[in-house]
């Protein structure tokens, strides 16, 4: 495990510093007070290397037995959940945001969370509407509104 640590420290640090020279080279950073568009960026990316420093350095004070990376099929909820997403924004522009939601959320948690049908309807039913009190009426973010308003 040690070794996996150290790689993804490595792989931490590097993202992290190729975001900051990147957004330190081609963004406006502005002040403190009147921050540009490079400074958020470059922010958060020297926090991230910072951050991914203890997992390069602290990797090999692990002791104990090593576990393997993806013990038993431990990849087949993340793949799942990841398509899902994928599937969700693909669909997003066709069917609008409310349906998309309601149908991601009866999927996610039918067949990921494993819920009965009647929790199901009520907690997408409840998310959907959630989600679109925040983003349309409290926020004004214009939604997809999908194939049928077109």
């Amino acid at each position: 495990m040690a070794k996996w640590n150290k790689i993804a420290g490595c792989v931490l640090f590097c993202i992290g510093a190729v975001t900051a020279w990147s957004a330190a080279t081609t963004l406006s950073m502005g002040s403190f007070r009147h921050p540009g568009a490079g400074f958020l960026p470059f922010g958060l990316a020297c926090i991230l290397s910072l951050l991914s420093l203890p997992l390069v350095f602290g990797a090999g004070k692990e002791t104990g037995r090593a576990a393997a990376f993806w013990p038993e099929r431990a990849w087949a909820r993340p793949l799942q959940g990841s398509l899902a997403l994928f599937a969700y924004a693909f669909v997003l522009g066709l069917l609008g945001f409310v349906l998309t939601t309601f149908l991601f959320m009866i999927g996610w948690t039918r067949f990921m969370e494993r819920l009965s049908w009647q929790t199901v309807l009520f907690v997408s039913a409840g998310v959907t509407a959630g989600l679109y009190l925040v983003f349309v009426w409290f926020l004004g973010v214009p939604v997809p509104v999908g194939f049928w308003r077109q």
